[in-house]
């Protein structure tokens, strides 16, 4: 017979150990199991690089360019090959006077100093877009510079602000001001744009905007406008009354190349006229008598005198003169002392009106 301590002693050691086994196999293949994923996390981690859509990027391996990549997931070497990325969609370059004053470009800068032909002290400001081509990323960052911060210092803002410090002093002041400055603008673009693409980058538009001069100059070149503007103005208005008096001249001179027209034909139809009585005498007796046929009344001298047209009316009266009596018929007269004297003396004889010619 076994001794109970023995066999308990060596039977709970056996079952110790055989539950212990047991329980403890799952645990040791669930940590292999998340060593072998982790190997496998930081394998794709260090293996693939993520490209952004905007983005491309020049691979090196071992600090040499090897290719270049667009937007995407690429399979690298770990520790051996390196992506370095710039941006290909458009990026903005901004000359403000405040480069603090909230301004959303890409890069800002403060202005440009320059002096005028005139001699005048300046201050530019300048709006600027451009683009790196994809193609262009691994020459960019073996020559050029491996930031996009590096490419925009040293070719775009280096360029742009030269040219635009020393194209300025090719204009007056005046120009620069108050003229047209697409036309600087367009010159200067054309300028800076071979000198970007010899650093591979793409200029995509430039804008000078308008320049900031001292305040007492801009008074002056203000006043100088105004008073230029009122000089064409009085130009604009003597030019329109020099108009005006034109028009009105040339109506006066209608009104009397009419008038003389009509006095010529007057004068014309006068000197028809003459020469017709002239050539036919008969004409002047008719006229007479269609002119005697118009006149209604007559003025007689006292009452003696007999007119040799019948002016009676219908009723015996003169025409035109009230309660006169007709003419032609007697009227009593009171005696003459003479007549009561037994003088003989009869009223003298009227004299007969003159006949008008035939």
């Amino acid at each position: 017979m076994r001794p109970v301590g023995g066999y308990n002693d060596g039977g709970d050691t056996g079952d110790r150990g055989f539950r212990g086994g047991r329980s403890q196999g799952p645990p040791f293949r669930w940590i292999a199991l998340g060593a072998v994923a982790l190997l496998l996390l930081v394998a794709l981690a260090t293996g693939t690089a993520r490209v952004d859509a905007g983005e491309a990027c020049a691979v090196t391996r071992f600090g040499a360019v090897t290719r270049e990549v667009g937007p995407g997931l690429h399979i690298r070497i770990p520790g051996v090959e390196n992506f370095h990325c710039f941006r290909t969609a458009t990026t903005f370059y901004e000359v403000v006077d405040d480069p603090q004053g909230g301004s959303r470009a890409d890069f800002v800068d403060t202005p440009i100093d320059s002096v005028t032909r005139d001699g005048q002290p300046v201050g530019v400001t300048l709006n600027l877009r451009y683009r790196i081509p994809p193609q262009n990323v691994g020459e960019i960052y073996a020559q050029i510079g491996r930031t996009q911060d590096r490419v925009n210092e040293s070719v775009v803002k280096f360029h742009t602000r030269a040219i635009t410090r020393q194209q300025v002093q090719k204009f007056g002041a005046t120009e620069l001001y108050s003229g047209d400055l697409d036309i600087v603008s367009r010159q200067l673009g054309d300028l800076v744009r071979p000198r970007l693409e010899e650093a591979g980058v793409e200029l995509e538009f430039f804008e000078l905007k308008r320049p900031r001069f001292n305040e007492s100059y801009e008074a002056a070149i203000e006043a100088q406008q105004i008073a230029r503007e009122q000089i064409e103005t009085r130009a604009n208005e003597a030019a329109a009354a020099e108009q005006e008096a034109i028009k009105v001249a040339n109506l006066a001179e209608g009104d009397s190349q009419a008038q003389q027209i009509r006095a010529a034909g007057e004068a014309a139809a006068i000197s028809l006229r003459g020469e017709a009585a002239r050539n036919n005498p008969e004409i002047i007796a008719l006229n007479y008598i269609e002119a005697l046929q118009t006149i209604n009344w007559a003025i007689l001298d006292g009452g003696s005198v007999t007119p040799f047209l019948n002016l009676q009316t219908p009723g015996g009266a003169v025409p035109g003169v009230p309660g006169a009596p007709a003419v032609g018929t007697a009227e009593p007269t009171a005696p003459t002392p003479a007549a009561d004297a037994g003088s003989s003396g009869a009223a003298p004889t009227p004299a007969p009106l003159p006949t008008p010619p035939a």
